[in-house]
C-alpha cells in the first residue's frame, strides 16, 4: 500500500496531463485511490466485486466537488484508467482491483473457454500438455469458422477472440501497465502485399489523427502506397485497407491462416516429454482397463436387471408412502434443506439403519446365481 508521501511525489510527477487536471485535484484523486484501497481490505468478497469503473465513480464525485474543478470538464475513463491509475500503480499493484473481460480464450480438445478478465485469468490453470501456442483473432466473428474447421484441435492451439484492435507489437512488449513483460508473437495477419497478390478488394478509410513516426517507418513501400496518404496539415490520413473477411469463401480464409502458420514453422502437435508421458500413459491405461472391466461385469451380471430386481424387492420395506412425513420431519431438523435433500437424507438413514445388510445379501445371492448359471452353460457346451 502506498504511503501519503509517495502519493504526493507521484501526483506531482510529469507525464500525467498536468494541463488537463490541476495538481491539487490529482493529489485528491490519488488520495481517493488510497482510501478505496483501504476499503478493499475489508473482505475477499468486496475485493472481488470492486471493479475499475467503481473507482472512477468515486473519483469523479471527489473531483467534481473540488473548488478548483473547471465547469464543463469531465474525468474520462481513458485518462483515469490509462493515465492516473497506471501511474499510481507503478509504485505497486492495487490488490483486489480488476478489469472487465476484453475477450475469451478457447482451449482445444476440452471445449473449455475462459473470459480474459482480471479475476478469470488470475484463477486460470493451464491444462497439462493440451496446447503450446495461441492464435489471437481480433475479429470475434471469425471464431465460429475457426472452431468449425477444428483449427485449434489440428494444431493443438488455443484461440483467443478479442475486443479492440491490439497490434502484435503491443502484445509482444512491456507497457507501463505491464512492466518486465515479454511474449514471443508472430504476426500472421493479412498484409497489403498478400492482399494485392490475391487480388482482394480494398475499402477506403479515413483517420483523423496521423500515425506515429515509429509506425510509419515500419510500413513497407507497398503498405505506404495503400495505407498512408496525408490529407494536409491537421487533416489526418486516408487510404485503402484490406480486411481478412475479403478472402472468400470462408474456407479460403482458413487455408490462408494455415499457410501462414506453416510459413512461420508452427510447432508440431503436443506430445508430453518422455518422463511425463510414461506417468500419464500408465494412468490412462489403468483407467481404460478399469472401464472395460466395469463393462464386462455389467454385461455378464446383467447389472441393470439386478438394479431393477433390488428396487422392486425393497420398495415395500422402505415404506415410501410416508415420504411427506419424512420431509416435514427433515425440515424440523434442518430448515435450510430442500424437500429433495430431506427425502434423500431419510432414505439414506433407513438404508444404513435397517436394510443395508439385507440388500447386500440379496445382491450377493443374485451374483452367485448368475455366475453358477454361466458355469452351467459352459459345461453344457
Amino acid at each position: 500500500m502506498h504511503a501519503a508521501t509517495d502519493l504526493q511525489a507521484l501526483v506531482a510527477a510529469p507525464g500525467c496531463a498536468p494541463t488537463r487536471i490541476s495538481e491539487a485535484i490529482r493529489l485528491r484523486l490519488a488520495a481517493a485511490l488510497l482510501d478505496l484501497g483501504n476499503h478493499l481490505m475489508l473482505s475477499a468478497d468486496e475485493r472481488k466485486a470492486f471493479r475499475l469503473r467503481g473507482w472512477l465513480s468515486s473519483a469523479r464525485a471527489l473531483a467534481y466537488n473540488h473548488s478548483e474543478w473547471e465547469m464543463g470538464k469531465s474525468l474520462g475513463y481513458s485518462y483515469f484508467s490509462q493515465g492516473l491509475l497506471t501511474e499510481y500503480q507503478e509504485e505497486g499493484l492495487i490488490a483486489g482491483l480488476w478489469r472487465d473481460s476484453r475477450g475469451n480464450l478457447h482451449e482445444p480438445h476440452t471445449g473449455n473457454s475462459v473470459a480474459l478478465g482480471t479475476p478469470e485469468i488470475a484463477n486460470y490453470e493451464f491444462p497439462e500438455y493440451t496446447f503450446d501456442k495461441i492464435l489471437y483473432v481480433e475479429k470475434e466473428g471469425e471464431l465460429p469458422k475457426l472452431r468449425a474447421a477444428k483449427l485449434g484441435e489440428r494444431y493443438d492451439m488455443a484461440i483467443c477472440s478479442g475486443k479492440g484492435q491490439p497490434t502484435a507489437r503491443v502484445m509482444a512488449e512491456e507497457t507501463r501497465r505491464m512492466p518486465d513483460y515479454f511474449v514471443d508473437v508472430v504476426d500472421i495477419g493479412l498484409t497489403v502485399e498478400d492482399a494485392v497478390e490475391m487480388g482482394l478488394a480494398s475499402e477506403p478509410f479515413r483517420r483523423k489523427k496521423d500515425i506515429t513516426w515509429e509506425l510509419r517507418m515500419r510500413l513497407s513501400g507497398v503498405a505506404k502506397e495503400y495505407l498512408y496518404q496525408r490529407n494536409g496539415y491537421g487533416g489526418g490520413i486516408s487510404g485503402k485497407r484490406f480486411e481478412l473477411n475479403a478472402i472468400l469463401p470462408d474456407t479460403s480464409r482458413i487455408e490462408y491462416i494455415e499457410r501462414k502458420l506453416k510459413e512461420n514453422v508452427v510447432r508440431p502437435k503436443v506430445i508430453p516429454p518422455e518422463e511425463a508421458l510414461a506417468e500419464r500413459r500408465q494412468k490412462m491405461y489403468r483407467e481404460k482397463v478399469e472401464g472395460w472391466v466395469d463393462e464386462a461385469i455389467t454385461e455378464m451380471l446383467d447389472v441393470d436387471g439386478l438394479k431393477d430386481k433390488m428396487v422392486e424387492e425393497f420398495e415395500e420395506r422402505f415404506k415410501l408412502q410416508g415420504a411427506r412425513a419424512w420431509i416435514e420431519t427433515g425440515f424440523k431438523r434442518d430448515d435450510t434443506l430442500s424437500w429433495r435433500d430431506a427425502l434423500k437424507d431419510t432414505l439414506k438413514a433407513a438404508y444404513e439403519g435397517k436394510h443395508k445388510a439385507d440388500l447386500r445379501d440379496s445382491v450377493r445371492e443374485y451374483v452367485q446365481e448368475s455366475v453358477k448359471g454361466d458355469e452351467d452353460e459352459e459345461d453344457d457346451e
